[in-house]
């Protein structure tokens, strides 16, 4: 014996299930909250450590808005992601053999990269 249940929805009550769900995706959308994009005015690294000898890196360069910044960042690891700095342009990556660019460390000069302005991805791959 086969038992079967069925529910009815009045169309006043869709009509308001689709009012709150429009008045939602509205105010998501004042809020500015929108899905991760890659980049179109500059790109965030990933610095990927080929040698595995690579305890930070520093980059000096123009950020997404065309100033001249520096910055020091520790690569624990194999890939870095090296979140909330945006560069474009030509930029210059120093490695050290050790965290914090300590200035008494072995020195692996990585190099000029260009950093694109607009990317398909979220970070611009660099190796070192």
């Amino acid at each position: 014996m086969s038992h079967r249940t069925t529910t009815t929805t009045s169309p006043l009550r869709r009509l308001g299930v689709a009012a709150a769900a429009a008045t939602l995706g509205g105010l998501a959308v004042m809020s500015g909250a929108s899905p991760a994009a890659a980049g179109s005015n500059g790109q965030q690294i990933v610095f990927h450590d080929s040698r595995g000898i690579i305890y930070s890196v520093r980059i000096k360069g123009n950020n997404q808005n065309g100033q001249y910044v520096e910055a020091c960042f520790n690569t624990n690891y194999t890939d870095n992601y090296l979140s909330n700095w945006w560069w474009k342009g030509p930029v210059n990556i120093t490695g050290y053999t050790a965290g914090e660019c300590t200035s008494g460390a072995t020195i692996a000069y990585i190099g000029e990269v260009t950093i694109p302005t607009q990317y398909s991805g979220d970070y611009f791959p660099v190796s070192g």
